[in-house]
């Protein structure tokens, strides 16, 4: 939730850094947790401030997602980027994607992801 918050206080520029941050690691170099998360969400942002809200999710949460929605729609091609740092952060040089992939829970994290990558077209 501290991405999330700081985005509220902060506002679009926070995306942006969250999503270049992430597609600017070269493959060779190990994205951390903090790194994915943080892009996870940003591009979660990014889909939402489109209009693709993803399905069981509450309305505070759409809420705070959306609180800076009309900057983040103006942002010069943010969807490209949010879905460059969503590809690194699917990669096997992630720890978040790692976690995911060591987990019980994997098929739900693919199946997330891929949603994601679909709300983000």
């Amino acid at each position: 939730m501290d991405w999330l918050e700081g985005y509220r206080a902060s506002g679009a520029g926070a995306v942006a850094s969250a999503l270049d941050t992430a597609a600017g690691t070269p493959v060779t170099d190990y994205l951390d947790m903090d790194q994915g998360a943080a892009a996870r969400a940003a591009a979660e942002v990014v889909a939402v401030a489109h209009g693709a809200f993803p399905s069981g999710m509450s309305q505070d949460r759409l809420d705070l997602l959306n609180a800076h929605g009309s900057d983040v729609r103006a942002m010069e091609s943010i969807k490209s980027r949010a879905t460059s740092a969503l590809d690194r952060l699917i990669s096997e040089n992630s720890e978040l994607h790692e976690v995911w992939m060591d987990s019980d829970a994997q098929s739900d994290w693919v199946a997330a992801m891929n949603d994601l990558r679909r709300r983000l077209r």
